[in-house]
């Protein structure tokens, strides 16, 4: 697309696939904000309206909305978070869709009963940065520090498997809260209402954090002049 189309209009970022994805569409259509996306563009106009969406992953979102290359944006709190992008962006409106949370996970048969039991052991995530903020907390708690201070390693996926394959004395992970699986696009193996979890052996034993989909704006200046068309999509 011709970068001169884009002129004048506000830019939305909606995430490019998943459950996520599909309610979006819902809610844009409910929000009379009509568009066609010929051979799945991830850039399209908006044909009732002076709005671009530009469809994206919902893990890069945040980051986009923070620098001003968009206006608005949908996209997970806890993603907002995990890229620590929450002082570029305001939210403007919690959606109501796609609400999970992301908690610590230890074998149900093991020895780890606590987060206080687990501190200081090997901790497995796709949520470095908060996994890594939550459980520095409880080390200056419990005065660990050095080599005893909680390990957090990343993996990108099956992140549920870790305990079983003996990588990990705990996870922290997503579990969906309602019977439909959590809708952020990167979290295709969300524990389906804690199923997954249990079918793995796991049980929680403690929450870091409630999540849920958010509409997003930018905090760069330069974007101001959107500020009407921004006021009446919220």
């Amino acid at each position: 697309m011709h970068k001169d189309l884009l002129n004048g209009r506000l830019l939305f970022a909606i995430p490019k696939k998943g459950r996520l994805h599909e309610k979006c569409l819902e809610l844009l259509s409910g929000a009379d904000i009509q568009f066609r996306r010929p051979n799945r563009l991830d850039v399209c106009l908006v044909m009732n309206h002076p709005i671009a969406l530009v469809f994206l992953p919902a893990a890069d979102i945040p980051s986009f909305v923070g620098n001003g290359d968009v206006d608005l944006g949908i996209t997970g709190h806890d993603v907002i978070l995990e890229a620590e992008m929450q002082d570029q962006v305001t939210e403007i409106h919690r959606l109501g869709f796609g609400k999970c949370a992301l908690q610590v996970q230890t074998p149900e048969n093991g020895p780890f009963k606590s987060v206080e039991d687990l501190a200081g052991k090997r901790v497995v995530t796709s949520f470095e940065i908060l996994a890594g903020a939550y459980f520095a907390k409880i080390d200056e708690q419990l005065n660990l520090t050095g080599d005893n201070k909680t390990k957090i390693q990343y993996v990108g996926g099956s992140v549920e498997a870790a305990c079983a394959l003996g990588l990990a004395d705990g996870i922290v992970d997503l579990v969906g809260m309602f019977s439909s699986h959590a809708d952020v696009e990167r979290s295709d193996n969300i524990s389906e209402s804690g199923d997954t979890m249990r079918a793995v052996g796991l049980h929680a034993v403690a929450t870091v954090l409630q999540t849920e989909a958010v509409l997003i704006k930018s905090n760069v200046p330069h974007r101001a002049h959107h500020a009407p068309l921004i006021d009446l999509i919220s």
